[in-house]
């Protein structure tokens, strides 16, 4: 009987130990949702302004495969990938760099114990483009140390909207003499409601204005033919980051594959050609002037949908094409080349925007992922960013960043286009 009695009150020890260990890990998946389509929108940048991270489109990644981009402002955005210990960093660009990991940098634990950090270190190559002749190569390495420390679980109130329980999670970054921390709390099912970034003795808090399902950015509808004026004669003038000057002139209509298209043409010397119908704003084909090719969408059976006909303010849209491509002015098939192309937007964000060409009330910020795959070239071309439309007025501000991104492991990507856009006037006389 005494025998009997220990055995027990081993196993009951046993199982104690295991519950109890097992309830110390605090599972942190769902806390934050990787799905094309999420968004959050964040108020408090020193500047004023809303900053948004969004969840849209995957780039092919050599030696590595598909993984899924985060948007972040400014033309930054981060190459993730989701598995059974977390998420983790394939890649950090920016508009001028990007950096590359030696190994994947976690960026949130799958589960965390209160009194058992996780601290990781990571050597990151930086490659840029020093001579600006659009070669990028390696120009240095970053060495990183981070520490992640689950605070506590705790109920968050922001926006005027509760929270309940909140994982609280801190990110300690050492980078030399450089310390970052970040404190990120984390709604199940919805993800980063606020954020803490402290820096020395400078301290910003980004609270979470809307994201994706929330009712601050539900029912609100934008037609598109209200937004984008699009007729022959309108001219379009920008001013870039450099101060230089770009335009958008729309000429006269022209048949693609006998489907009439406006023709944008762009002092770089590409030239769009679109349709807007009851489907949407579909780009019917396109002119390379670096390559003296053109890409044909196939209209009108299969063209390629940038916009749907009315945007909702909080909605993912995605639209792929098999496309084709021709010698210009010939038209001639280049038979081994077809490109898939997609393209995928959200409408994440109301607010008013001011350019030199005046203050815009209520436009539209929306985050625009493309995709060019070319599998007998082994590379993608890719656009992401954010756009801004206004009513009657089309776009009066961009922040785009093109890059293309290598299957080949002897090739090095390259960020081959930075579009920082701010409309300087629209001439309406030729509509």
């Amino acid at each position: 009987m005494l025998k009997r009695i220990k055995q027990l009150s081993l196993l009951f020890g046993l199982l104690f130990l295991f519950f109890s260990d097992a309830a110390s890990a605090h599972d942190l998946r769902g806390y934050f949702p990787l799905y094309a389509g999420r968004f959050w929108n964040f108020t408090g940048s020193p500047d004023g302004t809303t900053s948004t991270w969004s969840v849209n489109g995957t780039l092919t990644l050599k030696d590595v495969g598909r993984v899924t981009l985060l948007a972040l402002d400014n033309g930054r955005f981060l190459c993730l990938r989701e598995d059974w210990e977390g998420i983790r960093i394939y890649g950090e660009y920016s508009s001028d760099e990007y950096l590359i990991p030696d190994k994947p940098l976690l960026f949130l634990p799958s589960a965390l114990k209160p009194e058992e950090p996780i601290e990781v270190s990571v050597t990151l190559k930086k490659f840029s483009d020093p001579e600006g002749n659009i070669n990028f190569k390696e120009t240095g390495k970053i060495n990183q140390s981070i520490k992640f420390i689950h605070k506590e679980f705790e109920d968050v109130t922001v926006s005027g909207r509760l929270f309940k329980n909140c994982a609280v999670v801190e990110k300690i970054t050492r980078e030399q003499t450089t310390v970052t921390a970040e404190t990120l709390y984390l709604a199940p099912g919805v993800g980063p409601v606020k954020r803490v970034l402290t820096k020395g003795k400078e301290k910003v808090v980004y609270v979470v204005s809307s994201f994706a399902g929330s009712a601050t950015v539900a029912a609100e509808n934008f037609p598109l033919k209200a937004m984008l004026p699009f007729k022959p004669g309108i001219t379009w003038t920008y001013r870039d980051q450099k101060g230089t000057v770009w335009r958008t002139t729309t000429k006269n209509k022209e048949p693609v594959q006998g489907t009439a298209s406006l023709p944008f043409a762009e002092e770089t010397g590409d030239i769009y050609y679109y349709t807007l119908d009851n489907r949407g704003l579909l780009l019917t084909q396109k002119y390379w002037s670096l390559v003296g090719g053109c890409t044909d969408f196939r209209a009108p059976d299969s063209p390629l949908v940038v916009f749907p006909p009315t945007l909702k303010l909080g909605a993912y849209y995605s639209s792929i094409s098999n496309a084709s491509v021709h010698t210009w002015p010939s038209m001639t098939l280049m038979e081994d080349f077809y490109p898939e192309m997609l393209c995928a937007s959200i409408a994440v964000l109301k607010e008013d925007v001011t350019v030199p060409a005046g203050k815009y009330r209520d436009c539209l910020k929306v985050c625009l992922f493309s995709v060019s795959r070319n599998f007998n070239m082994n590379n993608e071309q890719v656009r992401i960013g954010y756009i801004w439309l206004a009513k009657d007025t089309g776009v009066i501000k961009k922040k785009l960043v093109d890059m293309t991104n290598y299957f080949n492991p002897q090739r090095i990507n390259r960020i081959t286009s930075i579009k920082f856009w701010d409309l300087i006037k629209i001439d309406k006389k030729g509509s």
